[in-house]
């Protein structure tokens, strides 16, 4: 008799291996020329000899997975509407995407999905320009920060921070919120970002490079993103470690005032706190 586990794991095997799902829907397949062991052999010909409902089952499936990824890529729309303006047929290059990624069934965790979704177009020539690049990469960068948080929220969230105001004391010291990072793109992305929906995906952009300070505000909030200085950025990698403002102005060639202003700039967006 065989074990019931059996027959499942080689399901799941035949789901998601595109070698065993050709196999089993044709009934007449050489089975033995695939490396099975005889009790799988007996249980991919027995899915084959229906293959047609062995057929519409896998197609199910994988169509599941693909309605998946393209769902999960709303989660980043600025990625979302450059597939759609591309010109490539969208539902093809999910299919592709999921075979891709070997079938792989992420359930819930959407913004994983989204995440391995915006870094397989990164790859294809249709998105290699500016500042298509730019806009994959800065979301590359907000997916990233949401899954951290996913798996370690933070004590306090910018919403509850950007009402304390940071003193101009010499004794305080001051720290990045782990609910925000820091990126940069080639190019200045504000009217896309400011419209992420139904921005014009062939309008001109200043080729220029600027930075962003893309945070959540709080457990429930979509990415939100402020753009900065280079030197704000600089400064803001700095203090993924308790400093004070004087510290900070020597570690960044700042003038003490300046540093001073850049801290209150972030403290503003409740993503720099004073350190406990």
């Amino acid at each position: 008799m065989i074990e019931a586990r059996l027959v499942w794991d080689l399901w799941r095997r035949i789901l998601t291996n595109d070698a065993l799902a050709d196999a089993a829907r044709q009934p007449s397949f050489d089975f033995a020329s695939l490396g099975l062991t005889p009790d799988e052999t007996a249980i991919l010909a027995d899915y084959a000899s229906t293959p047609a409902a062995t057929d519409q089952t896998i197609f199910m499936y994988r169509s599941g997975l693909v309605r998946n990824a393209l769902s999960a890529l709303r989660l980043v729309p600025l990625t979302n509407r450059l597939l759609y303006a591309s010109g490539l047929d969208a539902d093809q290059v999910a299919r592709d995407f999921t075979a891709s990624i070997d079938y792989r069934d992420d359930g819930p965790n959407l913004w994983r999905l989204a995440g391995a979704f915006v870094a397989y177009l990164a790859n294809l020539p249709e998105f290699a320009e500016e500042p298509t690049r730019a806009a994959l990469s800065i979301e590359l960068s907000a997916v990233a920060l949401i899954r951290r948080l996913g798996e370690l929220p933070p004590a306090s969230w910018p919403d509850d921070e950007a009402l304390q105001r940071p003193s101009s004391e010499g004794s305080n010291r001051y720290i990045a919120s782990r609910a925000a990072t820091v990126a940069s793109t080639a190019c200045d992305l504000t009217p896309w970002i400011e419209n992420p929906f139904s921005f014009d995906s062939d309008g001109a952009l200043d080729a220029v490079e600027s930075h962003w300070v893309i945070y959540l505000p709080n457990a429930d909030a979509a990415p939100a993103y402020a753009e900065v200085s280079a030197r704000a950025a600089r400064a803001f990698t700095r203090l993924a470690a308790p400093k004070s403002a004087a510290q900070l102005a020597a570690e960044t060639g700042l003038a003490v005032a300046d540093a001073m202003e850049v801290i209150e700039s972030f403290a503003d967006l409740g993503v720099v706190t004073i350190a406990g």
